[in-house]
């Protein structure tokens, strides 16, 4: 008997460019069930509607400029990428090793999202900031990014987080259960990054002005919160939370 033909290769399913090297991938379909039951209980009659198919991708960047290679993931974030809408974005860059992003959306079985301004989406690659000597710059995906905060000698970089999401996105279904239309509506990004000592800049007035200042294109970020921990049995650590809201594109 021959051995059985099944892949262990995952799917490329919002079609990242071929640096980008897919480590796993999800396809899974939901469906709503209606049913009628009879005096004694039982289903009389059942159907079921809908169909709609969540889809997610993760990967690793090997290739020697990020931003210019994830290209519309980011120009069009929102926007119909490969299998479906794309709906959440978030990059990891990691300390003596490549970046992983993952990536998640959908798709329906009727009246299926199609590529175009419907769809809202907007523009985030300046949150990376990658113009003239930016941090992100020809970056290679190895090691973390500053962003522009001032550090200092007597700290460094710990771990970073950013992510790219929506506020909303209604799917209203028609009368038999079927999709329908649907918008992303209210972009954020988000950005987590923490430190080993306590960096230079370690306010919220003075990240807030390092992010516009070394950036230029942040959309007036605001920074939710700071942490800073003292400990005896530790070194110093510092950490933030910063976000902005970019408008959905419009043309």
């Amino acid at each position: 008997m021959a051995a059985p033909d099944i892949s262990i290769e995952p799917t490329n399913v919002f079609q990242l460019s071929a640096n980008f090297k897919t480590s796993k991938s999800t396809d899974g379909l939901k469906v709503n069930n209606a049913q009628a039951l009879d005096e004694a209980g039982n289903v009389a009659c059942q159907r079921n509607t809908g169909g709609q198919t969540d889809l997610t991708q993760e990967a690793k960047y090997c290739g020697s400029d990020f931003v210019t290679d994830l290209g519309t993931i980011l120009t069009k974030f929102g926007d119909v990428h490969g299998a479906g809408i794309l709906t959440g974005l978030t990059i990891t860059p990691a300390l003596a090793d490549y970046v992983s992003i993952s990536l998640a959306g959908h798709q329906h079985a009727v009246n299926p999202h199609v590529a175009g301004l419907t769809n809202g989406y907007v523009d985030v690659s300046d949150f990376l900031p990658h113009e003239l000597t930016e941090a992100f710059k020809s970056w290679d995906g190895f090691g973390i990014p500053d962003f522009g905060i001032a550090i200092g000698d007597d700290a460094a970089i710990a771990s970073c987080s950013i992510a790219f999401s929506f506020g909303a996105h209604p799917d209203p279904m028609d009368q038999n259960g079927d999709h329908l239309i649907g918008k992303n509506l209210t972009p954020k990004c988000d950005l987590n990054m923490s430190f080993v000592g306590i960096p230079t800049s370690n306010t919220r007035a003075l990240i807030e002005a390092d992010l516009a200042a070394n950036t230029n294109h942040m959309f007036t970020p605001l920074v939710d919160s700071t942490d800073a921990s003292d400990s005896n049995v530790d070194y110093d650590a510092f950490s933030f939370v910063a976000h902005a809201n970019p408008a959905l594109a419009t043309a």
